[in-house]
């Protein structure tokens, strides 16, 4: 009997990318391992088109039809939590179905709708039965497969966050990935070069999605050598409270509450010409974000915005 997962389809009537975003990013949060954003016309034409594919015209029932964001689980989730951050969004009314789908249906609709995408400018996350793409010269790829491991890479939040790794990393660094989920930005430290990769997050069923998601990656010689000189590891622990592993480079795409609470042992444990990179903040949270990276004695090196969503890449301040 083939495997039973849960479809979380949430339906509302609103073409504001905040509000998508926000519902995606959600559904995320509860542990989603794939996502589709449908009837959302003007959302998804505002989506980097990397490819150089001409958008078809939408019919008329498709441009009338509610937006639909959909999450695909493993297991049960917390529906009560979901609805409560739902209503934190906007003024939209949501409707929220729950349907048991087949694993095998499931995945063959994702291998027809994903295709190679270029997250960065070096980067681009590629499926896994794809495994005759021919990289272009400098160009690092991961292979995954979209709908098992950790979605597309396609949410705002991690696509600033892998650009900001792709600016500060050279090669050699020891990364700590605050918040990893399923892993996929310390597989992209690991493809820039990292020396030593340590993901950490408090929810122990993100540690062992980011656990299977490295098992996945054994074929990609950077990652395959971290793997085997043991410097690459998933663990579960509250933000950065414990660690003593100093950092080159800390990345955190988390709830921007949430940010603030790390921002004093991240300043600990950063080495002095090390980099803080800061996602997962919708844009109108930016000035309460501006005025911790402050208060904790730290520099906006870089600012960067992707629709309703913005990036920061932070340093040490001088010494007091």
């Amino acid at each position: 009997m083939d495997k039973v997962w849960k479809e979380i389809k949430v339906t509302f009537d609103s073409l504001q990318t905040v509000d998508i975003d926000l519902v995606n990013y959600y559904l995320n949060e509860a542990g989603a391992v794939g996502n589709e954003i449908k009837y959302a016309q003007g959302y998804l034409e505002n989506h980097p088109n990397l490819f150089g594919e001409i958008p078809e015209e939408l019919p008329e029932d498709y441009l009338n039809h509610p937006v639909e964001v959909i999450g695909y689980y493993e297991s049960e989730i917390d529906l009560e939590k979901l609805e409560e951050q739902l209503k934190t969004v906007g003024t939209v009314d949501f409707k929220i179905e729950v349907v048991d789908i087949e694993f095998e249906n499931w995945h063959e609709n994702w291998m027809q709708y994903y295709k190679p995408e270029r997250i960065s400018r070096f980067l681009s996350i590629v499926p896994e039965w794809q495994d005759n793409y021919e990289a272009a010269p400098f160009e690092q790829v991961i292979f995954m497969d979209p709908g098992v491991a950790f979605g597309t890479g396609n949410h705002p939040t991690t696509r600033l966050s892998a650009q900001a790794l792709e600016m500060v990393m050279q090669g050699g660094e020891t990364v700590l990935d605050v918040g990893t989920g399923t892993g996929i930005l310390s597989f992209i430290a690991s493809v820039f070069g990292a020396k030593e990769v340590l993901g950490l997050d408090f929810d122990p069923q993100a540690v062992n999605a980011a656990i299977n998601n490295l098992n996945a990656q054994k074929n990609h010689e950077m990652i395959r050598h971290l793997i085997d000189a043991q410097k690459i590891r998933f663990i579960e622990n509250d933000l950065l409270k414990g660690i003593d592993q100093k950092a080159d480079v800390i990345v955190a795409n988390i709830l921007p509450h949430i940010l603030v609470d790390l921002f004093s042992d991240a300043h600990k444990l950063l080495n002095d010409n090390g980099y803080l990179i800061l996602g997962g903040i919708l844009n109108e949270k930016a000035s309460f974000i501006e005025e911790a990276i402050e208060t904790y004695n730290f520099e906006i090196y870089q600012k960067t915005q992707m629709r309703e969503w913005v990036n920061y890449i932070v340093v040490k301040g001088d010494a007091d």
